[in-house]
């Protein structure tokens, strides 16, 4: 696998370097500073790389990424091309993708698993060709860097996401099916007691549910090495890259929002928080029918073996609630602050708080106003004010209120 590297700002290049070394160390990464070198000319070797992160904001004056990115894709074979900014940018993504960018990733998310997952999904969809998929699965599962995981009865393609527990995409041997594995090593679990209580809370929730908006267990076990439990695959990806590629229609926002607070209706009844609830967590399952899935921070309620505790904070900060930014007790009533702000996303196409760092971004959720909706969607302003106010006892205190608001609304 050959990465290329386009970025004026050192130090973006060098930590994206060494992110990708992380999980693909045998593959060749190469950097290129357009300050130093300028935009490169149509004898570029383009052909040589399998992906390019190619950077919007060159730092030059009356040129940016889009340019560069017209000559790359005039190519008959042109690389996976993921564009980067700064910029929190929906109209931005929408260039690039229109342009011929297969992807768009926020700076911000260098540092989190939505870059691996990313490369792996256009991996795992054919995007980039299935030699080079080969190749990388064979990096990714067999290098010194990574493990040979045997699962009986499945066989796996590659690694998604590498953290506490390692999530794998992979192929049902029954039925060649494809799934989400995910596994905890029994080493890990013997280092941590609260890592095998989490994991087996993870599994307990949703291994009870069984709601069309909520993501299925199919299948789990624990071998000598492992616990693990699949999940279903959902190909045709997640809710932030559709806000990303499209902008959704009034009807299309009112069916999506409904469709999550149903699903999340349904934790919430067995007495499940989520505390994660954000676009690139809700998937598609058909264009029509979307789901919640990672409940790897989820809490249940009902449960006195809290493993949380006071002063821990969880979750993504775009989405947090107030009470979870300060680390205190949270019920409910978070998860539909973080509802409020993906339906304003879906509303607008930005988040409501947005910043060049995550400090920035906690700054303004504690202590900005909220931006006031376009005129084209104002008929949602009542409903958004009161999901994303700072205290609690003033929001929706129940879904069942919330759903009551938005089938009121007229599209």
């Amino acid at each position: 696998m050959r990465f290329l590297i386009i970025d004026d700002d050192a130090s973006l290049r060098a930590l994206l370097k060494k992110r990708l070394q992380q999980k693909w160390p045998v593959a060749v990464i190469e950097t290129y500073d357009p300050l130093k070198s300028g935009i490169p000319d149509t004898n570029f070797p383009w052909e040589n790389y399998n992906l390019v992160f190619l950077d919007y904001d060159l730092g030059l004056d009356d040129l940016t990424g889009l340019d560069v990115l017209t000559s790359i894709k005039q190519l008959d074979n042109s690389p996976f091309v993921i564009m980067v900014t700064g910029h929190d940018s929906v109209d931005i993504a929408v260039k690039a993708i229109r342009m011929g960018a297969n992807d768009y990733l926020i700076k911000y998310d260098v540092v989190t698993e939505k870059l691996f997952e990313m490369i792996d999904e256009a991996l795992a969809s054919g995007k980039i060709s299935q030699n080079l998929k080969k190749i990388a699965t064979s990096i990714q599962i067999n290098s010194g860097q990574s493990q040979d995981w045997q699962i009986p009865g499945y066989t796996c393609i590659s690694e998604i996401r590498k953290g506490q527990s390692t999530t794998l995409l992979a192929e049902r041997l029954e039925d060649k099916q494809r799934v989400v594995l995910k596994v905890l090593t029994i080493e890990e679990a013997k280092s941590s007691a609260v890592l095998l209580k989490r994991f087996a809370q993870e599994l307990n929730i949703l291994a009870d549910l069984d709601h069309p908006n909520l993501i299925k267990v199919l299948d789990h076990g624990v071998t000598p090495n492992y616990a693990w439990y699949a999940t279903e695959f959902m190909a045709r990806g997640d809710l932030a890259r559709r806000i990303a590629q499209e902008k959704l229609n009034p009807q299309q926002i009112k069916n999506y929002i409904l469709l999550i607070a149903s699903g999340l209706l349904a934790l919430h009844r067995k007495g499940i928080v989520h505390r994660d609830i954000k676009p690139s967590n809700i998937l598609f399952k058909d264009d029509d029918t979307l789901v919640i899935a990672d409940l790897g921070i989820a809490k249940d309620l009902t449960c006195d073996d809290a493993f949380t505790i006071q002063g821990d904070v969880l979750g993504t900060p775009y989405y947090m609630s107030l009470e979870q930014i300060n680390g205190s007790p949270v019920d409910k009533r978070s998860d539909i602050y973080s509802l409020g702000v993906v339906l304003y996303e879906l509303l607008t196409g930005d988040r409501p708080f947005t910043g060049e760092s995550i400090m920035e971004v906690i700054y303004k959720h504690t202590s900005h106003s909220l931006a006031p909706l376009p005129d084209t969607v104002e008929g949602w302003q009542p409903v958004i004010d009161k999901m994303l106010t700072r205290n609690p006892a003033d929001r929706y205190q129940d879904l069942e209120q919330f759903i009551a608001a938005v089938n009121d609304i007229k599209t």
